[in-house]
C-alpha cells in the first residue's frame, strides 16, 4: 500500500485521470501478493479529489476485473485478473537501432527483463528496430500511439534523429541521451572500482586494461569503467601506464580479437592481470591466451564486465562485475508506467553492480610466504 499511496500525486484530477492515475500507480508497483489499496479517503486526499469520483473510479476498475472490493476494507488489487486480461491495458514500445552483428548483448538482457515484468502487469511491449530509414520515419510519425517508449542501444549513427523522438513519456536504458529525460543504468564508475578492487585484494599488482577507443564507439559506459579501475588503483597506490591501456582501435581488432592480443602479447607477458572492458571479449581472451602460452589465472588473471549468462559457461569460469539488469529492466518499466510520477525521478538512476566471482581470477601468494614455505620444508628434511 505504502509504494501506492508514494506514487499518487496530490493534485486535482477528473474521474477518467483518476482512474488511469490509480492503474498507474498498481502496475508500476510490484504487484506483491493481497496488494491493496490506500482507503477511499487516503486515495481522495492524494488525488485531490471528492470521495465520489474516487468511488467511480474504483467501480470502473472493478468493473474491469482490475480491483476486487471488499465491504468494510481497502480495495485489493485482483493479480489473476491482471495476467489473465485479453487486452493489455498499456502499450509501449522498446526502440533499438544496433545492427544485429554490432548488437550490444547487455541490451538483450535488459530487454528480456522488461518483457518478463510487462506480462506479470498485462502490458504489451513492442520491439521497433529503426535500422531501416523509412521504418524510422513511418515510427516518427505514429510514436504517439503508444503509452510509453524505452530506448535500448542507440548507435552513433542514430543519435542525430534522437531529436525526433517526441514522446512526452521516454526513458533509455544503460547509457543516457540528450533530451531523453530519464536514464536507468547501472553504475560504471562503481563497476570499474570493484574490478581493481577484487584484483588488489586477490594480490595482483601489475594490471593491464583491454577497451576501445573513442574512435570506435562513444559509448559513455566504457570510460566510465576504465576511469573507475583507475581511480581505485591510483587511490590504492598503483598505476596503470599507459602502454598497458589497450584499445580496440578499428573493427578489425574485434573481429581479429586472437590477433589483436598476439599483437600485444610483450605487455600481457608483463602484467599479472587484465581487466577487459565486456564479457565478450573476456571470454575470448580466457580461451586465446592459452595458446599464446599464458595461462589463466597462473600467468595473467582475467575480470570482465557485465554478467552475461554465457560467462557461467566458460572453462574455468569467469570472474565478472555483473550489471543487475532485472532491475535495470524492472524500473525502467515502473518509470514509463507511471508518466505522471516522472519529475519525480532523477535523471540518472543509478544501480550498483555486483562481483560475480569465477575461476579466472584466485588468491596470489605472496612470494615471501612462498620462499618462507620452501625453506621451511627444507629445514624439516635436513632435520629428518
Amino acid at each position: 500500500m505504502e509504494q501506492i499511496i508514494m506514487i499518487l500525486e496530490n493534485k486535482k484530477l477528473k474521474y477518467n485521470t483518476a482512474r488511469d492515475r490509480i492503474l498507474d500507480a498498481i502496475l508500476s508497483g510490484g504487484l506483491a501478493e493481497n496488494l491493496m489499496l490506500p482507503s477511499e479517503q487516503e486515495l481522495g486526499r492524494r488525488l485531490g479529489i471528492g470521495r465520489n469520483t474516487v468511488r467511480t473510479a474504483l467501480r470502473e476498475l472493478e468493473q474491469d476485473g482490475i480491483i476486487i472490493k471488499q465491504n468494510g476494507r481497502p480495495s485489493r488489487v485482483n493479480q489473476a485478473a491482471l495476467r489473465k486480461q485479453s487486452a493489455p491495458l498499456r502499450h509501449i514500445a522498446w526502440v533499438d537501432t544496433a545492427s544485429i552483428t554490432r548488437v550490444n548483448p547487455i541490451y538483450l538482457e535488459i530487454f528480456r527483463s522488461v518483457s518478463e515484468a510487462a506480462v506479470t502487469r498485462s502490458v504489451r511491449l513492442d520491439y521497433i528496430h529503426l535500422s531501416i530509414e523509412g521504418l524510422a520515419e513511418n515510427f516518427f510519425k505514429r510514436q504517439m500511439e503508444y503509452d510509453g517508449l524505452i530506448l535500448g542501444e542507440i548507435t552513433r549513427a542514430f543519435e542525430k534523429h534522437l531529436s525526433e523522438i517526441k514522446h512526452p513519456n521516454c526513458i533509455c536504458v544503460d547509457c543516457p541521451h540528450p533530451g531523453i529525460p530519464h536514464c536507468v543504468k547501472t553504475d560504471s564508475y562503481l563497476g570499474g572500482q570493484l574490478a581493481a578492487q577484487t584484483l588488489i585484494e586477490s594480490g595482483y599488482r601489475c594490471p593491464a586494461f583491454i577497451g576501445y577507443s573513442e574512435t570506435v564507439t562513444s559509448y559513455s559506459p566504457f570510460q566510465e569503467r576504465l576511469r573507475g579501475f583507475q581511480d581505485y588503483l591510483a587511490q590504492a597506490g598503483f598505476t596503470l601506464p599507459s602502454e598497458r591501456i589497450l584499445l580496440m582501435s578499428c573493427p578489425d581488432d574485434e573481429d581479429r580479437f586472437s590477433e589483436f592480443l598476439k599483437k600485444n602479447l610483450p605487455i600481457l607477458k608483463k602484467a599479472d592481470s587484465l581487466f577487459v572492458i565486456t564479457d565478450r571479449f573476456a571470454v575470448a581472451a580466457v580461451y586465446a591466451l592459452p595458446e599464446l602460452g599464458l595461462r589463466i589465472p597462473d600467468n595473467l588473471a582475467v575480470i570482465g564486465f557485465d554478467g552475461q549468462t554465457y560467462s557461467r559457461f566458460v572453462s574455468p569460469v569467469l570472474t565478472t562485475i555483473q550489471q543487475p539488469v532485472k532491475e535495470i529492466g524492472r524500473k525502467a518499466l515502473e518509470i514509463v508506467l507511471n508518466p505522471a510520477e516522472s519529475a519525480s525521478y532523477p535523471e540518472i538512476v543509478q544501480i550498483p553492480p555486483v562481483l560475480q566471482s569465477g575461476a579466472t581470477v584466485s588468491a596470489k601468494k605472496d612470494k615471501s610466504s612462498v620462499l618462507s614455505n620452501k625453506t621451511t620444508k627444507t629445514r624439516k628434511g635436513k632435520q629428518k
